[in-house]
């Protein structure tokens, strides 16, 4: 997870490195820009998931700035750095959508926290976004791929699979959802998709953790609960089963792949 920090006054950087407790919070790496131009330089390199913009600054002020990364980059998380206590300020701040708003002299322990708040909101966004695309793009497969003489029990099936893959599946469970017998799914869903209803539930499960896994920050543990394994060695055991390597191991190659 990236933050940059946006501030003309380098003691300003200087002392936000020296006093946040940086230890607590996600962040692998912190940019620095001192100017409008310099913070859109960075903007237009590297994804950032969390900016901390001062509003007076030479040239462009941070509110432009983050009317910038609102437009070009509307999945950054933006927080306003400011000494001044004003109402206009406060306002161009909602307008602009703005996470929270800092007052200099700032308490380090309290911008501590607000960085972390933030972090976990571009977390959950991340996360989101993750979940949205992947919806977006089964239902366009599901529209190309399927004939329209195979929109019948398996397809229900299969689209019940997809909604609920974070909780307990059976092949019962799943062939009263689509008012037939467990024999009848079970034939069917073969023949539609060549795989049992048990290997289609782990195929799965298994795709949505490692899109997981590779796109967001969320924890192994966090990925594992999200796609229905209550038991982590268990989920542990399949994801190898799958990918070849246990699912820290696959996370760290593909964080690092994306860091190069």
């Amino acid at each position: 997870m990236r933050l940059l920090i946006v501030d003309d006054e380098m003691f300003s950087i200087s002392g936000i490195m020296a006093g946040v407790n940086w230890d607590v919070l996600p962040f692998d790496e912190v940019l620095q820009a001192n100017s409008y131009a310099q913070a859109v330089a960075v903007l237009e390199k590297k994804a950032v998931d969390v900016a901390l913009c001062d509003i007076e600054m030479p040239g462009e002020s941070g509110l432009e700035l983050i009317s910038w990364i609102n437009e070009h980059r509307p999945d950054t998380i933006c927080l306003i750095l400011s000494c001044h206590d004003e109402f206009d300020f406060a306002r161009q701040a909602v307008q602009l959508q703005c996470f929270d708003y800092v007052l200099k002299p700032m308490k380090y322990d309290h911008l501590t926290d607000v960085l972390e708040k933030a972090a976990n909101a571009a977390e959950e966004r991340t996360h989101q976004n993750v979940l949205t695309d992947y919806g977006k793009r089964y239902i366009d497969n599901l529209a190309k791929d399927v004939p329209e003489e195979n929109e019948d029990v398996a397809e229900k099936a299969a689209a019940y699979i997809e909604a609920h893959l974070s909780e307990d599946l059976s092949v019962r469970e799943i062939a009263d959802i689509a008012y037939v017998s467990p024999d009848h799914l079970t034939r069917v869903f073969k023949k539609r998709f060549q795989k049992t209803v048990k290997d289609y539930i782990t195929w799965k499960r298994m795709t949505l953790a490692g899109e997981l896994l590779k796109n967001t920050k969320m924890t192994v543990t966090m990925v594992s609960d999200k796609v229905g394994f209550n038991n982590y060695s268990y989920f542990a055991e399949q994801f190898k089963r799958y990918y070849g390597m246990i699912p820290r191991e696959y996370q760290a190659r593909h964080r690092n792949s994306k860091e190069r």
